[in-house]
């Protein structure tokens, strides 16, 4: 398990603090960028990141990190360009980096030797939503081996005795994900979400985060009263779309505290 990321995570749940995680896609809205903008996510006190690995057929996207995804692609990046974008951002700071994709391309570079380049280059953990338990857990412990948590997603049309399953397979924390679909759209409108969010809170033993249409303070107070934290996508990525070189700490620090406290704070 990933020291960094266990720390993080045992830290703020130690101290009440909700956790806020923002996904980034690697190489938008320019490769020139992006090592920037996770630094001033860092100094924004953004708890961890997650970083899109570009793909040309997400099934979990919805259509604006699908646009960030495709423009990404358009401007050349690659695996090897996203782990050396954590190799830069390693240089300087320590913040938990997850590497957010599909498994076509890590199955296409090979598992171990991905596993071995993400470690070192200082990846901390994988988010890849169409590889099951039941194809993931027999690299269980090449994973360990290169400490790298895998996290998996849950949804609430997830059953319980699956949710129990992908909890006894988890390490760092669990994806939880506002409701059914791809993401970016509005969240807590879904009927019965309480209810699940509850249910979860009785059944996992790790931690889990919300993620999918968390674009307000509202969202993010309204799900960290039921969990460690959550994680915000679309909305970031829409705040950062035509942003610029020397305005990104300030643009980055501004939706963090919007995020945590609201527009009226401050």
């Amino acid at each position: 398990m990933s020291q960094r990321l266990r720390q993080r995570i045992g830290q703020s749940i130690r101290s009440g603090k909700k956790l806020l995680s923002l996904f980034v896609t690697a190489g938008f809205p320019d490769p020139e960028l992006t090592v920037d903008i996770i630094l001033a996510c860092d100094k924004a006190g953004v708890d961890f990141i997650e970083l899109g690995m570009p793909f040309s057929d997400p099934i979990a996207d919805g259509p604006v990190i699908q646009k960030a995804s495709d423009i990404a692609l358009q401007k050349g990046m690659t695996i090897n360009r996203i782990l050396n974008m954590v190799k830069t951002v390693r240089n300087q700071s320590s913040i938990p980096i997850i590497l957010m994709g599909y498994v076509n391309p890590v199955f296409q570079t090979g598992f171990e030797p991905f596993f071995a380049r993400c470690a070192e280059a200082g990846v901390d953990g994988l988010i890849l939503p169409d590889w099951p338990p039941e194809e993931s857990t027999r690299f269980t412990d090449l994973l360990n081996q290169y400490d790298l948590d895998l996290i998996h997603l849950i949804a609430p049309n997830t059953p319980l005795e699956r949710i129990k399953q992908i909890d006894q397979h988890s390490k760092a924390f669990v994806y939880c994900t506002a409701y059914t679909g791809v993401t970016g759209k509005d969240s807590h409108t879904s009927n019965g979400i309480e209810s699940f969010l509850s249910t979860l809170r009785e059944h996992l033993n790790n931690p889990f985060l919300v993620g999918f249409g968390i674009k307000s303070a509202e969202d993010f107070n309204y799900y960290s009263g039921f969990s460690a934290g959550c994680i915000v996508g679309s909305a970031f990525i829409k705040t950062i779309e035509n942003i610029r070189q020397q305005e990104i700490d300030e643009k980055v620090k501004e939706f963090v505290h919007r995020i945590r406290y609201g527009p009226e704070t401050g």
